[in-house]
């Protein structure tokens, strides 16, 4: 009697914890009840996969952009809903969308072919975000249940965003969580790595330079190799940011990678060791003239503070006598706002800082 009460309370304290976990909203995932083995991996094998018609993403995204954008004169959701389209048909090998309008431009179609499934769907009516994120969830069901071989089904909601998206300005992105971490990475100036820079050049992966005190510069990596296998992996067609994700990892672990130099008859191999990497934003040097350069690379976490120990190690340079400060901003991608604000409000003495430019256009539809 004891045992199947203490059996009772377990399965009890799992459905209530199964309802929270609905009740929350979470998405579904591999969750595991370890009571048997058996029934955890029978209860793990009919969860079902992403599903692209509860918009997850979409709604998101859309909630975003009726809330925060600030120009909401470019938004367009017919615009929006035909780049969307495409988009997918880009990202997705095995869907083909054809769109076509009428001729007086009132009505609007999408034939769409998923798998060895084809399907025409009414594109016209969109007036606002909701009814474009409509038009999208019927197309999805349909890609869903005829696609059924895609692999990941998640790249079709980022494909569709976004295309919508782009239709708005050159800047507003979804950014996928590899993506997102790797800018939270770049921002924040360390990261467990090997210490190059790289970049790919004809279909190679070539290395731009090696970063000072790094493993890489230690053993002897030099600008202009080809890295042309990393542990088992080819790096030929390898994108730059699957190089980064199998190149970066926890310190003190190993990295083989075969380098390829001009004169060598054959590739090398190289083991290093990862390590803390810490890149400097800022690089300064004093001139003849005594006017200092300091070169800001990007706009990371750390720049503000770097800047001030430029200028302090310039000041010091000229013996007190520094006449100037060049800023080099050539190649600087940009980075976090927060930074770049502190260091215009270090040398603007009055006026804006940051000006925010919205054009707002009346359109007509007739």
């Amino acid at each position: 009697m004891k045992l199947r009460l203490t059996k009772l309370t377990l399965v009890g304290a799992a459905l209530v914890g199964c309802l929270i976990y609905a009740a929350l909203g979470f998405e579904p995932g591999p969750l595991r009840l370890h009571i048997y083995a058996g029934t955890a991996q029978a209860q793990e094998a009919r969860l079902p996969s992403y599903d692209l018609t509860r918009l997850a993403l979409l709604s998101r995204t859309v909630i975003h952009l009726k809330e925060n954008y600030v120009d909401p004169g470019r938004i367009d959701e017919t615009k929006m809903l035909g780049s969307a389209l495409r988009a997918v048909q880009e990202e997705i090998d095995d869907v083909l969308i054809s769109i076509r309008e009428s001729d007086d431009g009132l009505r609007s179609s999408a034939t769409v072919r998923a798998g060895k499934s084809t399907r025409e769907f009414d594109l016209s009516g969109v007036t606002n975000l909701w009814q474009m994120s409509f038009k999208l969830k019927d197309i999805f069901r349909f890609i869903q249940k005829s696609a059924q071989h895609i692999s990941k089904p998640r790249k079709v909601e980022y494909a569709a965003i976004n295309g919508l998206l782009s239709t708005l300005d050159p800047h507003s992105v979804l950014l996928r969580p590899n993506e997102y971490r790797e800018m939270k990475l770049s921002t924040h100036g360390r990261f467990g790595g090997l210490g190059i820079v790289i970049q790919i050049d004809k279909g190679e992966l070539v290395v731009v330079r090696p970063i000072p005190n790094t493993p890489a510069r230690r053993a002897g990596i030099r600008a202009g190799d080809r890295i042309v296998q990393i542990g088992m992996d080819s790096t030929v067609n390898m994108t730059t940011d699957e190089a980064v994700e199998l190149l970066r990892g926890e310190p003190n672990t190993p990295s083989v990678i075969w380098i390829r130099r001009k004169g060598w008859k054959a590739p090398k191999r190289i083991v290093l060791i990862r390590a803390n990497i810490e890149v400097d934003s800022v690089h300064s040097r004093l001139l003849r003239n005594g006017v200092g350069v300091a070169r800001i690379d990007q706009f990371q976490s750390s720049t503000f503070s770097e800047l001030k120990l430029a200028i302090k190690k310039l000041r010091k340079q000229s013996r007190g006598r520094l006449k100037g400060l060049i800023l080099d901003l050539r190649s600087n991608p940009g980075g976090l706002l927060d930074q770049a604000v502190r260091i215009a409000d270090a040398f603007v003495v009055s006026g804006p800082l940051v000006t925010l430019i919205v054009k707002i256009w009346h359109l007509s539809r007739i």
